[in-house]
């Protein structure tokens, strides 16, 4: 007997014999009853009888052929064995004894068969093996436990033998797939059980590959601030991310041993004085501020060999440094984040000048001085004692890495108020304001004169006020001054400030700053796409507006119509003053632009805001002029006279090297993050937050030197996904 089939994915199974042959649709292959209730076929075969079977059989040649459908009931723990015929299946006949006799009534009935026998086992199929398997599977299958009553090594022992089994049909089909010398491997299956969902992995788990996956995880989550709370909720929806919890003890890990290359200290701040009431808030949430009064007194401190000797073999190795020419520009910055208007968070940075693809980056500014508290001189001095004393090191001494001695070059940039604190300066608005030269501020209205960069910092070691307007030792006295390079960024900044407060001072002036100037300039402002409000200050009564960013004040400089507010030849000089200074700004972040000529056109356009009134007032021919020495500020002055001394010096790298707009951007934004409530990691009482963002804030800066280090990628290749619907 034979029996040709690929059951169950097609139901027809062909049973032949010497002399007969069948062909079985089955429509239902039924179930086998409890051994109570089972009924078998007379001897010598025995077959068991299922239950709520249906099958159609055909058997026969050509004319001769025939096909009937069979169904077998249990009624009353007994089978009824019944079979229909007829085009439609209309006719039936039915029989309590046996399928034999249930197949001799059918032939009686049935013209074209009379006279004729057939076996009724053979009729209802009941001597199929493959059914006979199927049905005791099912079976077995109703005797399991339901997978909510089963403990978890029995759902596991049932998706290893599953897994298993489905591993060995892969083996074998899938190679006929693909090219001989292809060899497909099957990694992982996935399937539900009554929304239990089982993933299965095979061969040895690449712990290598999963580490690596995880410290991905860890740098994304760095990079886009992601905290633990958002990303156990990620976790939640999508179950093939890393487990919160292993993420974690990376990061652990990570930190560990990079504090063993680059220990974090803590350190006292000497601090009593608060911020000047009159400077603006950068940050103004309440959360966060109280968060940073509440951390001061304490800093961070990484020292800068440690920095060093972990960064130069790879600057190395991507040709950013040569070994053969051991030399390190090295750039300090710092600056001071007005946290309300109660507390400075304040940062000490370096830049490796030589990797200049990257220094607008934040990340690439290493933090080796970090508090909350003031940005005067006395926090200044006790803070950075010993960060000034490891650049007095390598300055004079160098620094061997790898057996390698390495020189150094010592560049300082920030803006105007933290340059002159480190240098022991008077402030912006002194009689004597220039940390470069020795001009008055009688003397900056007199276009006759030429300012070079005169002071030598030596002098000011020797004595600390050898110059007028210095009063302390620099802080950084192994840079000179020539070295100490104005923010081209600040120099935009505060003279387009000084610019539009002209402008709203000559409204005023005049009696036009009413509600309709106001709001035309508000409307105009909408216009160049800038949110811009007024508003009056309750006490004293004094109009205030809205702080413009960078990039919204180079609009106001480009796109701002001043037609709209003042008298059309009243506007035409002051936008012909406003787009000259566009210019020098975009030539001054020009590394082509040649020195002389950008100084001459600064000249020239002083020359332009010095513009005297010519004739006698409130007469006919009365011309008014621009705007007088007193309205020129320290920053003008640099402009002027010391911003084309500092290309020529600094030609190599260009003053847009020295911009701090990354240094910026990286204090605001690690304030913002590391001092909202929801980095204190489960709390624990004041005491232990206190230095806990500085501490997180380091470790941070820590873990990005491992993720470049290390080159931890972002991303990895995705699964091509294919859907087959069922």
């Amino acid at each position: 007997m034979e029996e040709v089939h690929n059951y169950p994915f097609d139901p027809v199974i062909k049973f032949k014999q010497p002399g007969r042959s069948f062909s079985y649709k089955i429509i239902k292959e039924g179930t086998y009853p409890n051994k109570s209730s089972l009924v078998y076929t007379l001897p010598p075969n025995k077959y068991r009888i299922p239950d709520n079977y249906v099958v159609e059989t055909t058997w026969g040649r050509s004319t001769n052929q025939c096909t009937v459908q069979c169904i077998i009931n249990y009624n009353d723990s007994k089978p009824v064995f019944q079979i229909c015929f007829g085009k439609y299946f209309e006719y039936k006949v039915s029989s309590v004894k046996t399928a034999t006799d249930a197949a001799n009534l059918f032939h009686k009935q049935y013209s074209s068969q009379k006279g004729t026998k057939t076996s009724g086992i053979y009729l209802f199929g009941l001597q199929l093996k493959i059914l006979d398997k199927v049905r005791d599977k099912k079976r077995c299958a109703h005797m399991l436990k339901q997978i909510n009553q089963c403990g978890n090594s029995t759902l596991t022992r049932r998706a290893t033998c599953i897994g298993n089994h489905m591993l060995a049909e892969f083996t074998e089909k899938a190679p006929n797939f693909y090219n001989v010398e292809e060899i497909p491997v099957l990694e992982n299956i996935r399937y539900s059980v009554n929304n239990h969902i089982f993933d299965i992995n095979y061969g040895n788990e690449d712990k290598t590959k999963k580490k690596r996956k995880i410290e991905s995880m860890v740098r994304v989550l760095d990079e886009e601030n992601i905290s633990r709370n958002p990303y156990r909720r990620l976790c939640a929806i999508e179950s093939h991310l890393p487990r919160e919890g292993a993420v974690s003890k990376e990061r652990q890990r990570i930190n560990k041993e990079m504090a063993q290359l680059i220990p974090i200290s803590i350190v006292d701040v000497n601090t009593k004085n608060q911020v000047d009431q009159s400077e603006k808030e950068d940050i103004e949430d309440e959360a966060i501020v109280q968060e940073v009064i509440d951390a001061v007194g304490k800093g961070g401190y990484r020292n800068i060999k440690n920095i060093l000797q972990y960064l130069v073999p790879d600057l190395i190795q991507k040709g950013i440094l040569n070994p053969h020419q051991p030399t390190i520009n090295l750039r300090i910055s710092g600056d001071g984040r007005n946290v309300g208007r109660k507390v400075k968070h304040v940062m000490v940075a370096v830049a490796i000048l030589d990797d200049k693809s990257i220094l607008y980056k934040p990340n690439h500014y290493h933090t080796t001085i970090l508090y909350p508290g003031c940005e005067n001189y006395d926090s200044l001095s006790n803070v950075m004692a010993p960060f000034c004393h490891d650049l007095r090191n390598l300055k004079e001494q160098g620094l061997v890495i790898n057996n390698i001695k390495w020189n150094f070059q010592l560049y300082f940039s920030s803006d105007w108020k933290f340059l002159a604190t480190c240098l022991g300066f008077n402030g912006a608005h002194s009689k004597n304001f220039c940390p470069w030269c020795t001009i008055s501020k009688s003397q900056q209205g007199d276009l006759s004169k030429e300012w070079i960069i005169s002071k030598n910092i030596n002098k000011l070691i020797e004595k600390n006020n050898y110059y007028e307007g210095h009063s302390r030792k620099p802080l950084f006295d192994m840079i000179p001054l020539n070295h100490w390079i104005p923010d081209e960024l600040h120099v935009m900044l505060r003279i387009t400030d000084r610019l539009w407060s002209l402008l709203i001072a000559e409204l005023m002036e005049q009696g036009f700053f009413n509600d309709i100037a106001r709001k035309i300039i508000i409307d105009e402002m909408k216009k160049i796409k800038i949110n811009f409000q007024f508003w009056q200050d309750q006490g004293s009564k004094a109009w205030n507006y809205t702080s413009l960013m960078g990039d919204d004040k180079l609009k106001v400089l480009q796109f701002f119509n001043l037609t709209k507010i003042l008298p059309r030849r009243r506007a035409t000089m002051i936008r012909d003053l406003w787009n000259k200074f566009y210019e020098l700004y975009i030539k001054m972040k020009d590394p082509i632009t040649k020195a002389e000529d950008f100084k001459n056109d600064a000249k020239n356009w002083l020359t332009l805001f010095l513009t005297p009134s010519e004739g006698i007032p409130n007469t006919q021919g009365f011309k008014k002029g621009l705007y007088q020495p007193d309205n020129m500020t320290p920053y003008i002055h640099v402009l002027v006279h010391h911003i084309s001394e500092f290309m020529t010096i600094h030609q190599k790298w260009g003053l847009k090297a020295f911009s701090c707009s990354g240094i910026e951007k990286k204090n605001h934004e690690q304030v913002s993050y590391f001092f909202r409530k929801t980095m204190k990691d489960g709390g624990g009482g004041k005491k232990k937050s206190q230095s806990l963002a500085i501490v997180e804030i380091l470790q941070h800066e820590n873990r990005n030197l491992f993720y470049n280090h290390n080159n931890i990628p972002l991303s990895y290749q995705n699964p091509k996904k294919i859907h087959i619907k069922t």
